[in-house]
C-alpha cells in the first residue's frame, strides 16, 4: 500500500512545472504516488508530464477534457485515488511548489506522527521561517479570509495555502457534488466537512518556508469574480 498520493492539478504549466525537482521527489519516495490532474490545458503540460513519468513509475496522468477550475481538478484527482483505497493520506499541492515537496512530506510525517485525520499548511511568518509573499497578495488575502472566517467561525489562519492532506474517510462524503466556487474551494471542504457526523483531528501546521512563484493565474483582474464567489459563498453555506 502507498502511503501518501499527491494531487497537483495543472493548467498551461509548461513554463513553471520543476522537472528536476519531482523527477529527484519521486524516484527518491517510491511509496508516494504523485497524480497530475490536467485541467485542459493547451501548450505543453501534458507532454511534459508524460516524459517525466516515463522515468518514474509513481507519477500518473489524469486529464480532464475541458478546462473546469483547480477546485474540481483537485475534487476530481482526490476522488480519483480515494476510489482505489490505496492510500493512507491523500492530499494536494500547487504546480508551481510554491510548498515544495519536502515541506508537504514533512505535513504527511508529522500527521502521521499526531495520528490526525487532516492537516493544512499555514503561511504564518514566524521566527526561523520564510514566507515570501507579495504584500498585496498578502492583505488581499488577510482582507478575505478576516471576512469569511468571521461569518463562518472557521477559526483557521490561513485556509487558502494549497497544501492541504486528508486521510481518505474524510473525503467520501465531502466530495460528493463540486464545488459552488473556483478560489475558495479550500473553504468550502472545511465547511463541508464542519457538516459530517463524526469526530475528526485536524492540524494548521506553520510551514518553515514558502515561496510566491511568479506566473500566478490571480490577478486584479480577478476580482470581480472573486467578489461574486463571496457572495456565493454566504449563499451556499448559510
Amino acid at each position: 500500500m502507498s502511503s501518501l498520493a499527491i494531487i497537483i492539478p495543472c493548467f498551461n504549466e509548461e513554463k513553471r512545472l520543476d522537472r528536476p525537482a519531482i523527477t529527484h521527489f519521486a524516484q527518491t519516495h517510491q511509496d508516494i504516488q504523485i497524480i497530475f490532474v490536467d485541467d485542459g490545458s493547451f501548450d505543453r503540460t501534458c507532454e511534459i508530464i508524460g516524459t517525466v513519468g516515463s522515468e518514474c513509475r509513481n507519477i500518473e496522468l489524469v486529464q480532464l477534457s475541458k478546462n473546469t477550475g483547480k477546485g474540481e481538478a483537485v475534487r476530481q484527482g482526490l476522488i480519483h485515488a480515494a476510489k482505489t483505497e490505496a492510500f493512507t493520506f491523500i492530499g494536494y499541492l500547487d504546480a508551481d511548489l510554491s510548498t515544495s515537496f519536502e515541506e508537504f512530506y514533512n505535513m504527511y510525517t508529522y500527521a502521521s506522527k499526531e495520528n490526525a485525520d487532516f492537516i493544512f499548511g499555514s503561511r504564518i511568518k514566524k521566527l526561523g521561517s520564510t514566507i515570501q509573499r507579495s504584500n498585496l497578495r498578502h492583505f488581499a488575502g488577510r482582507i478575505l479570509v478576516t471576512v469569511i472566517d468571521k461569518w463562518f467561525q472557521l477559526g483557521y489562519y490561513d485556509t487558502q495555502c494549497g497544501a492541504k492532506i486528508f486521510k481518505p474517510y474524510l473525503l467520501k462524503d465531502v466530495l460528493k457534488t463540486p464545488f459552488y466556487t473556483r478560489w475558495f474551494f479550500d473553504i468550502e471542504l472545511f465547511l463541508r466537512l464542519r457538516t459530517l457526523d463524526r469526530k475528526y483531528t485536524g492540524i494548521e501546521y506553520p510551514l518553515k518556508k514558502w515561496e510566491n512563484k511568479k506566473g500566478s493565474k490571480l490577478s486584479l483582474l480577478s476580482v470581480a469574480g472573486i467578489s461574486k464567489e463571496i457572495f456565493t459563498l454566504l449563499r451556499k453555506y448559510k
